[in-house]
This record gives structure tokens, sequence and C-alpha cells, in this order.
């Protein structure tokens, strides 16, 4: 089985939150006339790092979806059967009309990627635009990024393209199928 991933470059990266922004809006998430800052669901988040001492401070970002992972804990934990791994692409999808809004995949999400829908009762998440995917496109997030941070593709293609470029992966993030990479020195 192929794994699609995302490749996140740790230096180009700049916490813009475009990426948030255009999956809310893709996925229908926000509603725009009641939105309360913060407490908006999200498909994928940023995360930062504040590194030194003044003068001499830096912030690395990095975005933060589901990581698709090889051995998911919430489909392990999800009685329901509703979470999947689709063996074409390798993404972790829940399946709505299965979800029974029991939380349980949520509990058990150690990336805390996964968000419930209280006026639906079910649970949902990133599933790399799974549809989008599916006839030849790229993720909305891959696709918007206005620093080109975001890469997308075939896993092991994505880690051979990045060893040819000279770039460290940074495996300490890259536990499960997203990359993060930057380059050495």
């Amino acid at each position: 089985m192929k794994q699609l991933s995302l490749a996140i470059d740790l230096e180009r990266c700049i916490g813009c939150k475009t990426c948030v922004a255009a999956c809310r809006n893709y996925h229908g998430l926000v509603d725009h006339a009641s939105a309360v800052p913060g407490m908006m669901p999200y498909y994928l988040r940023v995360e930062s790092d504040r590194q030194g001492t003044y003068p001499d401070i830096a912030i690395q970002s990095w975005v933060m979806p589901c990581q698709h992972c090889k051995n998911a804990a919430c489909i392990k934990a999800c009685k329901a059967e509703a979470i999947v791994k689709d063996t074409e692409t390798g993404i972790v999808r829940i399946m709505a009309d299965k979800c029974k809004g029991s939380r349980d995949c949520i509990e058990a999400c150690p990336y805390g990627v996964i968000q419930f829908d209280a006026a639906r009762n079910k649970a949902h998440k990133c599933d790399l635009c799974w549809e989008r995917v599916h006839v030849g496109e790229k993720p909305v997030c891959a696709e918007v990024c206005l620093t080109d941070a975001i890469r997308f593709g075939e896993k092991e293609i994505l880690k051979m393209e990045l060893q040819a470029e000279g770039k460290e992966i940074v495996k300490k993030m890259s536990a499960q199928s997203v990359i993060y990479f930057r380059t050495p020195g």
C-alpha cells in the first residue's frame, strides 16, 4: 500500500495560517455569521516554538494535520468501526454514516486532531482532502500555501526527493506519515 503524505518545510512555514483558513472554508467548518475566535473547528493547526532569548529570538512554525498513522489509535478505539485506513492511499478517514458519536477516537488520538460536531453527533478530521486527491488534485492546504512550505505526494517519493535536495528529515517529528524537514546546518 502506498502512503500519501504531506511534507512540511520547517524553514518555509511562517505560521500565517492560510492553510487553516482555506481548509476551514473548503470543508465548511465555519459558520461566518456565528464564528467565535478560538472556538472554530479545524482539521489542521499551526504550532510554533520560540527559541532563544531577547533580542535573538527565533520562532519556528509548523502545520499539524492528522498524521494518518500506520497503526492509528483512533481506528482501534472506534467501537463503531467508523474509522478506516484507505488501502489505496493510506489515508485515515472517518465514515460519518457509521460514526455513533462516542468520542473514543478523540481521546485515543495522540495528536489531538480529531474534532467533534455536537450538532451532528459525529467526529471528523483531516482526510487529506480525499475527494480532491481521488480526482488528481492536491489537498487544499498544499495548494494554497503562500510559501510553498507544504508538499503533497507519496511518502516514499517525497522522502527520496528531499534526500536528493539535501534536506534533513526531522525524525522525531516525522514518526508517522507526515514528514517534517529542513536544510541541515
